[in-house]
């Protein structure tokens, strides 16, 4: 069997999908539009993960915490009173 050499080097392709720098691709767009700058992102203040939906809120010490489960409720009660 004969075995084939190519002399031309490989072109270079950008990927398929790619913008140049200074443009912003629509899935991009889209993207950025889902937080507005008003939007505060409640995040849980045990684990800091962003809280989607309400927050299960915990009053410790007179001050509230938010948290996204019941078990970084307890984690972090566990962390304040050791």
């Amino acid at each position: 069997m004969e075995s084939m050499v190519f002399d031309a080097e490989p072109e270079e392709h950008e990927p398929e999908g790619t913008v140049e720098d200074d443009m912003v691709s629509s899935e991009e767009e889209a993207f950025m539009q889902g937080y507005s700058k008003e939007e505060k992102i409640i995040t849980c203040d045990e684990c800091g993960v962003a809280i989607h939906g309400k927050p299960l809120v915990k009053v410790m010490d007179g001050e509230s915490y938010k948290f996204c489960s019941e078990e970084c409720a307890v984690e972090f009660a566990e962390g304040i009173n050791v």
